[in-house]
């Protein structure tokens, strides 16, 4: 099964969101509201780099699909980690954003 999307406007992300997409530095972002977090490398070393969200005439990173990080529904237990952590989760098929 393939998808095809269009990119998502800025007007639309999603704080705290994660976004797949076409980077400077990366293809996978974190939208905190006004810049994508994308991890970069600086001297063979990982490192934290910003892009601004592509426009027009601007821009760094173009999303096109917000990442569904699942819904626990097994977990191993009720509370603090092990709520967080377990044997089952529950992911959409496609973001239909």
């Amino acid at each position: 099964m393939h998808i095809e999307k269009y990119s998502i406007p800025a007007e639309q992300l999603v704080k705290g969101a994660w976004y797949v997409g076409r980077g400077r530095n990366g293809n996978v972002g974190l939208w905190d509201g006004e810049m994508f977090l994308v991890i970069g490398y600086k001297f063979d070393r990982p490192t934290i780099k910003y892009e601004s969200p592509y426009k027009d005439e601007e821009g760094t990173f173009q999303a096109f699909l917000r990442i569904d990080e699942g819904t626990m529904i097994e977990p191993f237990g009720d509370i603090g980690w092990d709520a967080h952590y377990g044997r089952l989760m529950r992911f959409s098929c496609c973001d239909q954003e």
